[in-house]
């Protein structure tokens, strides 16, 4: 990112968090703030994406940005439509990618991605906090949990108004790694995602190959530019 759009979009983001500082207390301090929802709401990023096969690895660099474009209110709880295009630069023209579904309960919040929702943040938002983010679909139960941060990921935005959300921890043993973890910022939200999975040959067919990745993905996503559609 070009040093003048990275001043930008700090002060951008340090004038919402100043502002949510003098906040009356209320669903901010459950953490609601932590993914904000409003039609009209996009965040673009940049993504590098790395896909693992026997043969080598492909690596793809590109844009992702995700609008939220439409809601569906109900009794209980308002349903967000989230819009994701992608582009290969940012010279080049968006392409329709995808459609997800956000919903926000007074207790937590889910995504439904490709059909399949997983509960992705849970309220109150605190450190160490864990749940079964997959009570919502058919798959086995997998822990999401809060971490708090060491070191701010935006120097000039309180640690206070940092969360990171671990949704993985396998450290890298014979059958491989997985380590998924994403950073949410109060008051703009996903700020940065950094998946790494890789699956290790463990049978005697791979021969001297015993050990090698056969399949895998690496993902880093960060947050480049928020605003509003008119």
């Amino acid at each position: 990112m070009k040093t003048a759009a990275r001043s930008l979009l700090l002060l951008l983001i340090a004038s919402v968090v100043s502002c949510n500082e003098t906040s009356d207390l209320g669903p901010d301090a459950l953490g609601y703030d932590f993914y904000p929802l409003s039609v009209g709401q996009y965040r673009i990023y940049d993504v590098e994406e790395i896909r693992y096969l026997v043969t080598g690895f492909d690596t793809t660099n590109y844009q992702l940005r995700e609008t939220i474009f439409d809601s569906i209110p109900s009794l209980d709880q308002t349903t967000y439509l989230l819009r994701r295009d992608i582009r290969s630069d940012a010279m080049s023209s968006w392409e329709s990618d995808s459609v997800w579904t956000l919903a926000r309960t007074s207790t937590y919040l889910s995504i439904t991605e490709n059909n399949i929702p997983f509960i992705k943040l849970t309220f109150p938002v605190t450190d160490g906090r864990n749940w079964n983010g997959n009570s919502l679909n058919t798959r086995s139960e997998l822990t999401y949990y809060y971490q708090s941060m060491d070191n701010p990921l935006i120097d000039s935005i309180g640690l206070q108004d940092h969360i990171r959300l671990i949704i993985e921890d396998i450290e890298e043993n014979v059958t491989g790694v997985d380590l998924r973890s994403e950073v949410y910022i109060r008051g703009i939200g996903l700020v940065e995602k950094d998946y790494l999975t890789q699956k290790k040959c463990t049978s005697s067919d791979c021969g001297s190959d015993l050990g090698e990745v056969i399949a895998g993905r690496s993902l880093k996503q960060t947050l480049i530019e928020i605003g509003n559609e008119e």
